[in-house]
């Protein structure tokens, strides 16, 4: 990897609406904006990222089918499962649906907030708190304010049967920025029981390395809102207290969940350059002052891939996948091999991407389910131990990886 210390040089400088879901339909529904998660010019991907151990698996060869859960889903962008067996799913407009018994409910569940929906934003993620039995509470991501002016929230609501209640704003990332694209909005907690939110640079990427801005960064706060004491910025008037990292372009996908009390996450690259990172606190990511990727037009953003201070990723793919949601699987279901195992959806790429792990180290890559069921924009282990993956189309599906039993097996062998 290449290092110049002259490219150090370069210096980085440092009233709310709602956009109705009538606007949201119509731009989520025009190829410039549904073709890709970072930009309307993306590839089609048709060569193998830069591991040598990387293996295309047929269909054929891959002893699962997919079950259709639910469909009718407009634009979903995150699950998130009760611990009396329901799912909940969050769409872009503005809903949150509830799946009960392999059935999508048809009323959605009210009181959610008003999110400003165009484009890639809206409404995002989903989690639940680990005390949901005795709570009932769980936390939402989402744009709000306008085109022009938006930011991200976080808000925590306690679910009451089908209505949130008790709504509370935790967070509101600043400053208030235009663009609708590129914003990440991925929640987890840590191992540190810690809340994390993922926020991307919006194409304005001088914003990831400016520690006055929570562009391009992940954050870290308490379930009420608070700054945890321990935050590596605070107390410096130079950089917001809220960081935990930087140097980030549209990180995708966040867990803490793996059992090694770490923090990891998935980001997407331009054309080229989408990154596995281990997370540290006070960590600088690089972008944009290195990356594997370049412009759209094939312009070169930086001639780096690495530079001191600057923290490289585990693994990367070139050309962009357009990675989505991260999870690391620990069921049943799949043989034992598959447990610690890291699994990615896949926009671009339309493809499930398992990523075989040992002491932190990418050893092996393999790829599911090409272009079987299209964009995934979610993929999530559920309790039962079962795989989930979720569409990204205006009229999307959620479907569950079953093994195939010998009856299917027989009934789909040649007589």
């Amino acid at each position: 990897m290449e290092n110049k210390s002259s490219f150090l040089g370069r210096h980085f400088g440092v009233h709310s609406g709602f956009v109705t879901a009538l606007c949201a339909a119509f731009l989520l529904g025009t190829p410039e904006v549904s073709r890709g998660e970072v930009g309307s010019e993306e590839p089609r991907v048709v060569t193998l990222g830069p591991l040598g151990d990387v293996r295309e698996v047929p269909d054929s060869d891959f002893p699962y089918e997919l079950r259709k859960i639910a469909d009718k889903l407009e634009s979903p962008w995150s699950i998130a499962f009760l611990p009396d067996g329901r799912i909940l799913v969050t769409e872009r407009p503005g809903r949150l649906r509830v799946i009960e018994g392999d059935r999508l409910l048809p009323m959605p569940v009210a009181g959610v907030p008003a999110v400003l929906c165009c484009s890639h934003s809206g409404l995002l993620d989903i989690l639940v708190d680990p005390d949901f039995r005795s709570n009932h509470r769980i936390f939402l991501s989402y744009m709000h304010g306008t085109p022009e002016s938006g930011t991200i929230r976080i808000s925590s609501a306690i679910l009451e049967g089908m209505e949130l209640v008790d709504k509370r704003v935790i967070f509101e990332s600043r400053p208030a920025a235009n663009g609708l694209d590129q914003i990440g909005g991925r929640l987890a907690f840590g191992p540190d029981h810690a809340l994390y939110l993922t926020i991307g640079d919006r194409f304005q990427m001088e914003r990831a390395q400016n520690l006055l801005d929570d562009g391009g960064k992940i954050i870290r706060i308490n379930t009420d809102g608070s700054i945890p004491s321990d935050n590596p910025f605070v107390g410096r008037s130079d950089a917001l207290p809220e960081i935990y990292s930087y140097g980030h372009r549209n990180p995708q996908g966040l867990i803490g969940n793996v059992g090694d009390g770490q923090l990891w996450a998935i980001e997407q690259g331009p054309k080229g350059g989408d990154e596995l990172n281990l997370i540290t606190p006070g960590g600088n990511y690089g972008w944009p002052l290195v990356t594997y990727g370049t412009n759209y037009d094939d312009t070169i953003i930086s001639d780096k891939t690495s530079a001191p201070g600057m923290i490289d990723p585990i693994h990367y793919w070139v050309p962009s996948l357009a990675t989505a949601n991260l999870v690391s699987y620990y069921g049943n279901v799949m043989p034992d091999d598959w447990r610690g195992d890291f699994l990615i959806g896949s926009l671009a790429g339309e493809c499930l991407i398992r990523l075989r792990m040992d002491s932190g180290r990418v050893v092996k890559e393999e790829r599911y389910l090409h272009h079987t069921i299209g964009r995934i924009r979610d993929v999530a282990v559920g309790p039962d131990g079962y795989i989930y993956l979720l569409q990204d189309s205006s009229e999307a599906a959620l479907y569950r990886i079953e093994p195939l039993n010998d009856l299917v097996a027989r009934a789909r062998s040649p007589q």
